[in-house]
């Protein structure tokens, strides 16, 4: 088969994180361009490409749980060809193949250019293997098809960590940081626009270091200001910022340009400093303290999303304490937390006092319960308040409910509006008074 035959039908699945979205939105856009056909039922594929996750062993068990499932259909001979991409093969290698036999071909993290290649070969018997260096970066212009909903998508400034947190894999499966030129992201925001992108959601695996490896210094400020004069753009969200790299400049623009909505995803992972020492974590519990109060200070009504992690190894009663106890004072309108996840080649693998399974989920469990009460909170705060709000689209409760956002809300990792009029259209911009707050979701109905 050649690459560009006509007629080859290609599903995908897509798991993980947003950044691994946007590489299989590339290479939905590359396979296009090669005279494929995407389709959305895996029983009208010829092939099928499950795009993978492997950053703590839940995200990778679920991985190979999809790629089981797709291997069936391959040995009942309902597909022509099953590939893995991403962090999973770049992490396993060939073993991957030796342990699933009815995988085809293999995809790093740094190969999604070669995807069309790598399904000729498949489909042609010669099972590729592509496994170079880790993290695509793509070129300007590079095609993409946007799977979100049109009105928002996810904008992928660079790649790549230089971090080196103990207990990540991410900088073995992803590379160093390498940053995508202001004038490619900017120019991609202002294709996406022309095709109704009304929010653009900036992402990497580390947002506060765009930039550093072209402009001789981390450059976000920079970008954002380009990226404000993008029209027919109304919002730009802030993701996985470092909280040392939150420097006067940043805030300066997050403050002054109204369509940067005042919200934040700010990582912090733990509130004892004995524990962010181990991590290798760069910001000490008061540094991290200083930045939120900072940020509060000079732009009033900021939302705070963070990341937390429990029951990494040595982590003691008091640790946890003082974790609950830093909770309490940066009080995060919006958090995920997770338990130590104990990865094979990262230094926290080998530490000591590792904490048992029931002692990290009960720990999990407390976290959970006072972030939950700080976001009940936030929410009851906000009834009666006016905010404006885009809407997302029909909701899953009921057909005469559609659900929508403000700007204290990220798509998929936060909780909902929900306006009682079916009406209303995705990427349509409404001014919602709230009426009701539960855990975590919010009630309105048009003003």
């Amino acid at each position: 088969m050649k690459v560009g035959d006509l007629g080859t039908k290609i599903a995908f699945c897509s798991l993980g994180c947003s950044k691994n979205l946007v590489d299989t939105e590339v290479m939905i856009g590359l396979l296009r361009d090669a005279g494929m056909e995407i389709v959305s039922d895996v029983h009208r594929a010829d092939v099928v490409v499950v795009n993978t996750c492997s950053f703590i062993a839940d995200a990778a068990q679920e991985s190979v749980d999809a790629i089981l499932d797709y291997a069936d259909l391959r040995a009942e001979g309902k597909l022509r060809a099953l590939l893995v991409a991403g962090c999973l093969p770049q992490r396993y290698g060939v073993e991957l193949m030796k342990e699933i036999p009815e995988v085809d071909g293999i995809i790093g993290t740094g190969q999604f250019d070669r995807c069309a290649e790598a399904i000729a070969e498949a489909l042609d018997g010669r099972r590729p293997v592509f496994l170079e260096n880790p993290g695509y970066l793509p070129p300007e212009r590079a095609p993409r098809v946007v799977t979100t909903p049109a009105h928002y998508a996810y904008l992928k400034v660079g790649e790549g960590c230089v971090n080196r947190c103990a207990y990540c894999i991410i900088p073995s499966l992803r590379g160093p940081v390498r940053s995508r030129p202001v004038e490619a992201v900017v120019g991609e925001a202002e294709e996406l626009a022309r095709g109704g992108m009304r929010e653009a959601i900036v992402i990497a695996q580390d947002t506060t270091m765009y930039g550093a490896d072209l402009y001789e210094a981390p450059s976000l400020a920079k970008l954002l200001r380009e990226l404000t004069g993008v029209e027919g753009l109304e919002w730009i969200r802030i993701m996985y910022a470092y909280p040392s790299r939150i420097d006067t400049e940043l805030v300066e623009v997050i403050a002054s340009a109204p369509k940067i909505v005042k919200y934040l995803d700010l990582p912090m992972q733990h509130g004892s400093d004995r524990l962010l020492r181990a991590m290798n974590r760069h910001a000490s519990r008061d540094q991290m303290i200083q930045v939120v109060e900072e940020l509060r200070k000079q732009i009033p009504g900021i939302v705070i999303r963070t990341s937390l992690i429990v029951g990494f190894p040595g982590e003691t009663d008091d640790d946890f304490d003082e974790l609950l106890d830093f909770i309490r004072i940066v009080k995060p309108e919006r958090a995920g937390v997770f338990k130590f996840s104990r990865e094979e080649g990262t230094p926290a693998y080998d530490m000591p006092d590792q904490v048992p399974e029931e002692v990290a989920a009960m720990r999990w469990k407390m976290t959970m319960e006072v972030l939950r009460e700080i976001s009940r909170k936030y929410g009851q705060s906000r009834v009666g308040s006016l905010v404006r709000a885009i809407v997302d689209g029909p909701s899953d409760e009921s057909e005469l409910v559609v659900e929508a956002r403000s700007f204290a809300e990220a798509p998929d990792v936060d909780g909902k509006i929900y306006i009682g009029d079916a009406t209303l259209r995705p990427g349509q911009f409404v001014d919602v008074r709230i009426d009701d707050a539960s855990d975590y979701d919010l009630a309105g109905s048009l003003e």
